[in-house]
């Protein structure tokens, strides 16, 4: 019954003691990374301040089964799921660490659990040491094997942390959405109207008319790589767009976060188009109407979800740019034709020796349908069927398993398809090259010439039932010379 009181003692007591303490100092303010010297630290203090009462023989093989059995499960767990531990699969380890339960609760709501396994690898590894070090008659044999013991779990920790830094939902979750409120993956915050200093084109002359009612100025929303355009189109006409827009971003309002803005707003692809389709009644969830999305032209899918809903659209070309595919710099083929291209993307050619490169397979990502360049992609591949994309699995506690499409990761043989300007402008990949297609480069003067055969029109996308009659003197201007100028210096092609 002693030895039976003295292993829950090692095994629940003394973890849980020093995590009691930690958790208390958590909510006083203390930082995150003093749990790695607390509560290890406290772990070893008892057991030293404990040490006349406690059997090394059995606090040595009590503190090393449980520090290699957590090692060896924990490393289990994160090579069958690739790194991914989050969810129900982390219930597992969880059960087997239950003297840490308050660290648990505390960790799993600031998304921090990484942080808690550290400290229970340390904590279990710091009372191991103490059991050898400070318990009676610590003998030379027991010090090899508690060094065998640490090099063990070390080498689990490595393990686990190499397979968590990589696991697919950050390999292949593309830049993720971490700016604009959680929509984009690119850091607009020199873009927007109020910023100082500013990074929105200036065109060399004033505008043609100006808006000053803020009622009328039509809302504005687009694909990620169009902000730079429709902001700064919004800059130059909207008067006082600086102020109105600063003012709803320090109120910091739902509103503003939901949509970046009160005119000038930004939701992306997908949400940007639903909030132009659904009138005012479904604001509550869409939020005001959008006057004007600017972005690639809509997908089949939007289509039909505004024919069901009885709308016409008016879409527009107000510039020009350059569907491409690019590949790892250091990738010796410099171009495809496109028959190729279709061929890699359909599943008949699967090498890079196939094309002229380096016996290696190819690595051929797609992106999430309705996006902007998966849209285009599907009108680029025509009858031809795309392949199955490459996907990877995330565990959510609501909705359980979850398939995503796994977006460009920069290893051997890596293949994806952007537009020019998102890889160029907002320099969204590094160490990249774009490919000729069809012995044509994607240059400026190629889409403006019209040799490069994968040019595609950059669009206004209206509803022709719209009331207000400043959207289509936006669309006018932007077809203007003035707004073609503000199209080209952004780094579009313009019309003509």
């Amino acid at each position: 019954m002693k030895k039976v009181l003295l292993v829950l003692l090692y095994a629940a007591g003394v973890p849980f003691a020093a995590s009691l303490l930690f958790f208390i100092l958590l909510f006083f303010g203390a930082p995150e990374w003093l749990g790695y010297i607390i509560v290890p630290g406290l772990s070893a203090l008892f057991y030293f301040l404990l040490r006349k009462k406690l059997d090394l023989q059995l606090s040595f093989w009590v503190h090393g089964g449980i520090l290699l059995g957590l090692g060896l499960l924990f490393t289990l767990l994160m090579l069958v799921f690739s790194g991914s531990i989050r969810g129900v699969f982390s219930g597992i380890f969880f059960v087997a660490t239950l003297p840490f339960g308050l660290l648990w609760f505390f960790f799993t709501l600031t998304d921090r659990q990484p942080v808690l396994c550290i400290i229970i690898f340390l904590t279990y590894l710091a009372a191991f040491l103490a059991a050898v070090f400070f318990g009676k008659n610590a003998g030379r044999k027991k010090r090899i094997l508690a060094a065998v013991v640490s090099a063990a779990v070390l080498l689990f920790a490595g393990v686990c942390t190499a397979l968590y830094m990589n696991r697919p939902e950050i390999r292949y979750a593309g830049h993720g959405f971490q700016y604009m409120h959680g929509f984009s993956s690119t850091d607009f915050s020199d873009y927007m109207v109020y910023s100082d200093p500013s990074r929105l084109v200036q065109p060399s002359e004033a505008p043609p008319f100006t808006i000053e009612d803020p009622q009328e100025m039509p809302v504005l929303d687009g694909a990620e790589a169009c902000y730079p355009v429709y902001a700064a189109f919004a800059k130059a006409v909207y008067q006082d767009i600086d102020q109105i827009e600063r003012e709803c971003a320090d109120a910091d309002g739902t509103e503003f976060r939901r949509f970046n803005g009160k005119i000038v707003t930004f939701t992306n692809t997908v949400q940007g188009f639903l909030r132009m389709i659904y009138d005012y009644g479904d604001e509550v969830k869409y939020g005001s109407r959008v006057d004007i999305f600017l972005g690639a032209r809509p997908s089949k899918g939007q289509m039909e979800i505004a024919a069901n809903e009885g709308i016409e659209l008016e879409i527009t070309p107000i510039g020009r740019e350059a569907f491409v595919f690019f590949v790892e710099e250091d990738n010796p083929v410099e171009g495809l034709t496109s028959d190729e291209i279709r061929a890699v993307y359909h599943g008949d050619i699967t090498n890079w020796k196939e094309v002229g490169g380096r016996d290696r397979k190819i690595a051929a990502f797609q992106r999430p349908a309705d996006s902007g360049s998966q849209t285009m992609m599907e009108y680029f591949m025509g009858d031809v069927s795309l392949k199955e994309p490459m996907t990877y699995e995330t565990v959510d506690s609501m909705e359980g398993v979850i398939k995503n499409v796994a977006q460009y990761h920069s290893e051997a043989g890596a293949m994806a398809y952007t537009f020019r300007y998102f890889l160029e402008g907002l320099n969204q990949e590094k160490g990249v090259k774009m490919l000729a297609v069809d012995g044509v480069y994607p240059t400026v003067e190629n889409i403006e010439n019209g040799s490069y055969p994968l040019t595609v029109p950059l669009v206004a996308v209206t509803r022709k039932d719209d009331p207000n009659p400043n959207v289509r003197k936006m669309i006018d201007l932007m077809l203007s010379p003035f707004g073609q100028e503000i199209i080209r210096k952004t780094g579009y092609a313009g019309l003509e």
